[in-house]
């Protein structure tokens, strides 16, 4: 057995008994049971599933407890390029720092909000743990809620109540900022400060692989509209991608720089991977979504909410989904947060202290940032909707080196024609919303 395996099976589960608030520090532990699902894996991290007997010292509290682990993985190189230490301790700091004061104020206002929005926390801390590595590590543990009915979603296209539920979900989570402020609360600003910045650009650096896969996702749709000038068909869209080439075409990193913009009405504490990867929906016998966990903040940052919302909108909308839901979804996202607002404040709806965030300034907003959802998805589509063999080629090459010729490739070439399309449609809809007017 070596370090690792030891570590999670001996020392870990005695850390969650001492951490959790729920368990007995002096209770016992037996019968664990460790295992790494393949399809779990990700890019930056290790996903491990941890099962033991709990039993209280008491022994009045005995159950089955059954987890999740997600450590950091990669050489040390690997984790620089990626911001890996950056991005892990942010998460684990939304889960053991934000989350607890957001649920504190839904309960002590009597909001009747749940704030349910997340895996219940077991476990979390970073640093380093000489008898697990030599490394600076992340150790967070939730719980498997697989067994309540949690599930993954369509693997793209999501259905309109799957988006819906998304919107209001993360509308609730965005209210606790805007209610933080709203009440000066003072822990509001600490709470901000402990977010580690996660810029895109800050000085002469770049977050390397964003500055790199940005660039490439931006290269492949110019690359295909070259080729295909007629899809340029009305004046307004070809000098809105000629604005964008002009400005934008060699550093798209620095367009979705400038749009993590603070401000001080919008800006809240974000998801900021906030996309169908990122959540489990439990539906009902007649496969309607009814409830929704998400997971993984590694991107978490301040900055404008239609970061969370305009990316997974972009990623799981075909065509005729926008066409017909858009709006709706984003009305939504304004109603519930409107909602939520009003719920912990405990004002009327009415009341002026909610007029920064009446549904045209928030509009106005949206109009402003919503082109993050878009460059983003130009990235990341395609690894969606290629099919499985190609996005190992992509993963691999991305691990192994991101500045290869052959992760080049095989992004520009990864799900083919089917992608090339659909990522115009993307920039069509943004050139006929309006969102284009910020690269002018």
């Amino acid at each position: 057995m070596d370090s690792k395996t030891t570590f999670l099976t001996n020392e870990l589960p005695r850390r969650i008994l001492l951490y959790s608030q729920d368990l007995d520090g002096e209770g016992t532990f037996s019968d664990v049971n460790l295992s790494t699902p393949d399809h779990l894996d990700g890019f930056m991290s290790t996903i491990h599933k941890l099962s033991f007997n709990y039993e209280s010292k008491d022994k009045k509290d005995t159950k089955r407890l059954n987890l999740m682990v997600k450590v950091m993985k990669g050489s040390d190189e690997f984790r620089e390029a990626s911001m890996g230490k950056t991005q892990f301790t942010n998460e684990i700091y939304i889960y053991t720092k934000v989350l607890p004061v957001f649920q504190e104020m839904l309960d002590t206002t009597g909001s009747g909000l749940v704030g349910d929005w997340c895996p219940k926390v077991y476990y979390g801390e970073a640093g380093h743990f000489p008898t697990y590595s030599d490394q600076y590590e992340t150790i967070l543990v939730l719980e498997d809620i697989s067994p309540f009915g949690y599930q993954a979603g369509p693997r793209l296209d999501l259905e309109e109540d799957h988006l819906r539920l998304m919107a209001r979900h993360i509308a609730s989570f965005h209210a606790c900022t805007y209610a933080m402020r709203i009440r000066k609360d003072k822990q509001l600003k600490a709470l901000i400060e402990g977010i580690a910045p996660l810029d895109f650009v800050s000085g002469d650096k770049t977050f390397t692989s964003y500055d790199v896969l940005l660039r490439l996702g931006a290269t492949r749709l110019y690359k295909y509209l070259d080729a295909h000038p007629e899809l340029l068909d009305n004046d307004g869209f070809r000098q809105d991608i000629e604005n964008m080439r002009r400005h934008y075409e060699a550093t798209p990193i620095r367009l979705m720089q400038d749009l993590l913009r603070e401000d001080d009405v919008f800006s809240v504490i974000l998801h900021g991977d906030y996309n169908r990867n990122n959540v489990l929906f439990r539906v009902d016998t007649n496969g309607k979504p009814i409830g929704l966990k998400m997971f993984d903040f590694q991107e978490n940052r301040f900055a404008s909410p239609v970061i969370d919302l305009a990316f997974f909108m972009y990623m799981s909308m075909p065509e005729d989904l926008r066409d017909r839901c858009w709006d709706k979804v984003v009305l939504e996202y304004h109603t519930a947060l409107l909602d939520s607002l009003v719920a912990i404040l405990k004002v009327p709806k009415e009341d002026t202290l909610l007029d920064p965030y009446r549904l045209e300034p928030f509009l106005e907003h949206f109009k402003r940032h919503a082109m993050y959802g878009v460059i983003i998805t130009l990235h990341f589509l395609p690894w969606m909707m290629c099919p499985e063999e190609e996005c190992e080629q992509l993963s691999y090459h991305f691990a192994r080196d991101v500045h290869s010729k052959e992760l080049a490739h095989w992004t520009m070439v990864c799900g083919g024609k089917e992608v090339d399309e659909r990522l115009v449609g993307v920039l069509r809809h943004a050139s006929r919303k309006g969102y284009f007017d910020i690269v002018k």
